[in-house]
């Protein structure tokens, strides 16, 4: 049964050909179509392997450049999918999976098993990324999960970041523990698709406790990790917006006031007339999450050159 997310794949492969066209050189394009022309032609497992290890050789390690247009045409063929960050061979080896034809779903993971069992970590990246744009998600979710438990930071970012594959597709305990992860690997929770939508009460305790640990430890928090609390909130989430809003750092302050805006409760709107100045200032400023997000990742960044 096909499910609800699935894209259709001649829409998605033209497109993707077409991004790579405009990118890669003669010599390249003419490489790319005619092995794109013999898999079409004769699907064999071995030339799909070996055209996946070929990319960068024929087609170089240049990023993916897209303009407003595609952006924008991308998000109509695959809801939530960015390909910010990816580059010409990430997409070819995409283009090159979803352009080869399965016979079944016996075949394709079959197939998929071989290919992630011999693949290295640029693959591997081309591999997790392709998640919501493949056939068969429902039978995908056991890999994302494997992708999540790396340590490699570059494989947990193509299945977390900007890739709707996790919020559609996992179930509550997976997804908390992938945002939990996310958190502790400190990477950019702004670009994890679906976060607010899948916020949840055992989330928010989670999320609650760990800032507890952080707080005990001395460490700082990144103020992204109150995004996912939604309408969840604890009663201790009380307790933790006011040491954040007492947090001499106007991104800590914007998250205790985001925050509470969330919360439909007396509290929060106690909260938020205690600290009317920084709540006027938040709406003043247009303030968002993805805003906070973002400046936090700068910092972050500016901190590890120090």
């Amino acid at each position: 049964m096909k499910s609800e997310h699935q894209v259709d794949t001649n829409i998605l492969t033209e497109f993707l050909k077409e991004l790579l066209i405009r990118q890669i050189d003669e010599p390249a394009k003419k490489w790319l179509l005619e092995k794109l022309n013999e898999i079409g032609r004769q699907p064999q497992p071995r030339d799909l392997f070996l055209m996946f290890s070929a990319v960068p050789r024929f087609l170089g390690k240049s990023n993916l450049d897209l303009t407003t247009e595609e952006v924008i045409r991308l998000e109509e063929i695959r809801q939530g999918l960015s390909l910010e960050g990816w580059t010409v061979p990430q997409t070819a080896r995409v283009l090159t999976l979803c352009s080869f034809q399965f016979e079944d779903e016996t075949s394709f993971l079959q197939l998929l098993d071989q290919i992630f069992s011999i693949a290295e970590v640029t693959e591997l990246v081309a591999l997790y990324s392709a998640l919501p744009l493949l056939p068969y998600p429902d039978l995908l979710k056991t890999r994302a999960s494997e992708g999540i438990r790396t340590n490699m930071s570059v494989v947990f970012d193509a299945v977390v970041l900007n890739n709707p594959f996790p919020c559609e597709y996992l179930d509550e305990a997976a997804w908390n523990q992938m945002v939990l992860k996310a958190l502790f690997m400190e990477r950019p929770l702004y670009k994890i698709y679906g976060l607010e939508q899948r916020a949840n009460l055992q989330l928010s305790k989670m999320i609650s406790n760990f800032a507890h640990e952080r707080w005990v430890a001395g460490r700082p928090t990144s103020p992204e990790m109150w995004r996912p609390i939604g309408k969840y909130g604890p009663d201790i989430i009380y307790q933790d917006l006011e040491r954040l809003a007492n947090i001499d750092h106007p991104d800590q302050q914007a998250a205790a006031i985001l925050t509470a805006g969330t919360l439909n409760t007396k509290e929060a709107k106690s909260f938020l007339e205690r600290h009317s100045l920084v709540a006027a200032e938040v709406s003043e400023n247009n303030t968002t999450w993805d805003d906070v997000g973002i400046r936090w990742l700068a910092h972050q960044n500016l901190s590890n050159l120090r």
